[in-house]
């Protein structure tokens, strides 16, 4: 019997990775940590600053971020500088608009990637039975070890739909190019993982899918 269980989510805008995350975190007691609002956090900052993607990289480079969590229930949210963005509307329509184009600087992704990867230890410290890491490069780059790889993917009407209904806003097309053709660790499925199209199936029944394969590894 494995004591500890970390599993990897990723997939394009509006294929269900949260619902499903949360869904598993909180009948199961894994933390969740969802990376993508580590980028909205970090493009918060940034637009604060007047920074665009084109001189965004010095500006990394030439500004030290201290970067921790906080645990709230189930959940890990990322801490910049001694700020959480806990209540902080990280979906904002400019925030929507920018954050694909920031998270493609390999500069930004790197100040990123230690602290999500000690994400793992982070819930075993906290006596989780395992983490769950959500976004768009974690099984092929953030924890390309994890126990469990669920890459997620529905038909673009279906996300558009689901995205609207969640009062979102952003251009699906446009950042899954982005995400998907950017050169530091785009959005792509890892061989391994279990791919699922949340179109064809309930919330409950995507659940179901994810659990009977961690029972299967379990």
């Amino acid at each position: 019997m494995r004591d500890f269980t970390t599993i990897s989510i990723d997939g394009g805008a509006g294929t269900g990775k949260s619902t499903l995350s949360n869904l598993l975190s909180e009948r199961n007691n894994y933390l969740y940590v969802e990376t993508g609002s580590h980028y909205r956090a970090l493009t918060c900052i940034l637009l604060r600053e007047g920074v665009t993607p084109e001189n965004a990289t010095s500006f990394v480079n030439e500004n030290s971020v201290a970067i921790d969590s906080e645990i709230i229930k189930k959940r890990s949210y990322i801490v910049i500088n001694g700020s959480n963005f806990i209540s902080e509307n990280l979906r904002s329509h400019s925030v929507n608009e920018n954050v694909s184009y920031f998270a493609a600087i390999p500069a930004l992704r790197n100040s990123l990637f230690n602290y999500q990867r000690s994400q793992v230890e982070v819930a075993r410290r906290e006596n989780f039975k395992g983490v769950i890491l959500e976004g768009r490069d974690i099984g092929t780059k953030i924890l390309p070890d994890a126990d469990l790889k669920v890459f997620l993917h529905a038909d673009l009407k279906t996300r558009i739909k689901r995205r609207s209904t969640d009062g979102e806003s952003d251009t699906i097309i446009k950042r899954d190019q982005i995400d998907s053709s950017r050169k530091n660790a785009p959005l792509a499925c890892a061989e391994e993982a279990i791919t699922i199209d949340t179109a064809k199936f309930s919330e409950q029944e995507v659940y179901q899918i994810v659990m009977e394969s961690i029972n299967s590894i379990l």
